[in-house]
């Protein structure tokens, strides 16, 4: 059975269109070259509102299959006039293969650095929960300068640590070999 019956947007969804198609409009007439397009991607915006933030998060996803992207994410911040700032997650973009293609020596785990922030990224912990299922990785690793954070995948959680500990623990690990 179809429902015709034509809903009325509350006023909280009214917000939520509002600012999804103001980031879109400002997005794409990308007037100041802050954002960039990289062939075969597609940018999708998220907003989310809450009683202490407006934002839209902006995050590249792939127009082909079998890649994970990370990267070329930002989040567009909006106060109660809907007035603006914008910030860019990450400086680029990278790609990941959901499988290493060899069944004898498959990924394990992938890992890249940030330079903007010290730990992992709310877009990346929702991209990589987007395709969790998708990808033989269990783990995903991001390092700075200070701070290493480590996701698993399967458990959905998050372990971060000082970087000079990662560096040690690593260390004994490769001496044991």
């Amino acid at each position: 059975k179809i429902d015709s019956t034509n809903h009325i947007a509350s006023n909280l969804e009214k917000s939520l269109i509002k600012i999804r198609q103001d980031a879109r409009a400002r997005v794409y007439s990308n007037e100041d070259n802050f954002f960039s397009f990289y062939d075969n991607t597609s940018l999708n915006f998220i907003p989310v509102i809450n009683d202490k933030e407006r934002n839209v998060f902006i995050l590249t996803g792939p127009q082909v299959s079998g890649v994970v992207l990370l990267g070329n994410d930002y989040k567009l911040s909006y106060d109660k006039k809907n007035e603006f700032k914008k910030k860019k997650n990450h400086n680029s973009i990278l790609q990941f293969p959901y499988t290493s293609g060899d069944k004898e020596n498959p990924t394990v785990s992938t890992i890249h650095s940030h330079v903007i922030t010290e730990y992992i990224s709310s877009t990346d912990i929702c991209t990589l929960l987007l395709y969790k299922n998708y990808v033989e990785w269990k783990q995903h690793i991001v390092m700075s300068k200070k701070k290493v954070s480590i996701f698993n995948l399967e458990k959905e959680s998050l372990f971060t640590m000082k970087r000079k500990t990662w560096e040690k623990i690593y260390n004994i690990e490769k001496d044991k070999k």
